[in-house]
């Protein structure tokens, strides 16, 4: 399949309509171009190395991809599975999936198909076209793919949100790699200064790097949760706050769940120096009922497997320092 070939596909995507889609996105719904934008994100940042997108591998990244488009295009409150147009791609020609073995992708399957879990249950993942895979590889072929997409789909005012977008996509993975980069070197107290990074951008660079290299987990009370749609559990925390110290140093951050990340910005809980979990002696105040908290004094945290890229004595410091801990 060649270039021309590729963009008319994308062009002519088989969209349902329905008085609630507008003409934002030409009054079709949204959900099919949305995903192939995620999966041409997932392809430039060398996650999709080969033309199949595993279900297991890739989904939960893809899931992220897929939902920051969503949010730019559709009203809040109004959610959608990416099961959804995972499945119903299958309906182009250039997507195929592939069943789990013993199983066959029916035209039920296909239909039916309306949670993370339910695909899973039958699919292995996708295989793209091997023609339409070539063109993806280059940062010219997925350029044009997401212009077609973009402009056979979207009215004007969209294209340049989801334009947008992209563009914070490409410059967040950018920013979280050099952060990696950067993470053995001595600390520093505002990384990457010398450089201008759009907060939205070193938002999503920040969460991606600290989320992913604690696998998820919160450090402080070691729960690991990941939706069956594809939701974790855990925040990027910063340790000291990043309006004080412009410091994105992933030793300057740890990844919580949100109940330990409030606890931690209010000086419920701390670190110690040997990495031990502090509870304050306030959290047990008239009144309330801290339930399970208590129970983490003293326990060490979960941190990453890299023992370099541990939280940093400095900041842990200071932030004892600041909440009498």
């Amino acid at each position: 399949m060649n270039l021309p070939i590729c963009l008319k596909q994308f062009a002519g995507l088989n969209r349902a309509t329905g008085s609630v889609w507008t003409e934002a996105t030409k009054k079709r719904a949204p959900h099919k171009p949305l995903l192939l934008l995620a999966v041409l994100d997932l392809v430039a940042r060398g996650v999709v190395t080969s033309p199949f997108v595993d279900v297991d591998r890739d989904l939960l990244e893809l899931n992220d991809l897929f939902n920051l488009y969503w949010r730019r295009v559709v009203p809040l409150g109004q959610s959608s599975s990416i099961a959804f147009p995972f499945s119903r791609l299958a309906r182009e020609p250039f997507w195929e999936l592939v069943p789990r073995q013993g199983d066959v992708v029916t035209d039920a399957v296909i239909n039916n198909t309306s949670s993370v879990t339910y695909l899973r249950r039958h699919v292995l993942g996708a295989r793209i076209e091997e023609g339409l895979f070539h063109v993806m590889q280059s940062a010219e072929g997925r350029e044009a793919l997401r212009d077609a997409l973009l402009v056979f789909c979207f009215s004007t005012e969209m294209q340049v949100a989801l334009r947008e977008q992209s563009a914070i996509n490409r410059e967040a993975i950018d920013y979280s790699r050099k952060l990696e980069e950067r993470s053995h070197l001595p600390l520093v107290k505002e990384i990457l200064e010398e450089e201008s990074y759009r907060p939205a951008v070193r938002d999503q660079g920040f969460r991606r790097l600290v989320v992913t290299s604690y696998d998820h987990r919160c450090a402080v009370c070691g729960i690991r949760i990941i939706t069956p749609e594809q939701y974790t559990a855990v925040e990027a925390a910063h340790i000291v706050p990043w309006c004080r110290s412009k410091n994105d140093d992933i030793r300057n951050g740890m990844a919580l769940c949100k109940l330990c990340h409030w606890a931690f910005d209010n000086g419920m809980v701390g670190v110690s120096e040997n990495y031990g979990v502090i509870v304050s002696r306030q959290i047990s105040a008239d009144g309330n009922a801290p339930g399970f908290l208590l129970t983490l004094a003293g326990r060490t945290i979960v941190g990453p497997e890299d023992k370099r890229t541990w939280p940093a004595h400095e900041y842990l410091t200071k932030h004892r320092q600041e909440w009498r801990l």
